[in-house]
């Protein structure tokens, strides 16, 4: 069953990544920073998007570190259909998102360099693709949900 909070959790995911594409872009200026900062929350959207149970959310938190994966494996073991979304061990598959941090929002401008910013947003859509494409197969995407 779908919960009202998945749809949303998925909207958003895809709106950061679409925000921080164009932040990285020409035509926003090359906020490089900010769109490093937006293309992190994308893959954390996306993957609280396939745990229905929106109590794990706070536990899981914005990181995608040891204790992120502790939260995950104990929502993944009452729902083991989100087990589907592989949605742990992203360190070793996606080493630029494993450094990432909610904190980068307080960076001094000019940190994040444009090979960065792209490597992360290639993660970040890689993760967010993936998920949204299985839970719209799963029929967990509602009809007029906007994309």
């Amino acid at each position: 069953m779908i919960s009202r909070l998945q749809p949303q959790l998925l909207s958003a995911a895809l709106r950061h990544l679409r925000d921080s594409e164009h932040l990285a872009s020409e035509a926003g200026g090359f906020s490089l920073d900010q769109a490093y900062h937006l293309a992190g929350f994308a893959p954390e959207c996306a993957r609280k998007a396939t745990i229905p149970r929106s109590t794990f959310h706070r536990a899981i938190g914005h990181g995608f570190g040891a204790s992120s994966e502790v939260a995950l494996e104990a929502a993944l073991a009452l729902d083991p259909v989100a087990r589907r979304y592989r949605l742990t061990g992203w360190a070793s598959d996606f080493p630029t998102l494993a450094g990432w941090s909610e904190q980068a929002r307080y960076e001094p401008t000019g940190t994040r360099k444009p090979e960065e910013v792209a490597s992360l947003l290639d993660e970040s859509r890689r993760i967010v693709g993936r998920i949204a494409a299985t839970l719209w197969a799963d029929g967990m995407i509602p009809g007029d949900f906007k994309w």
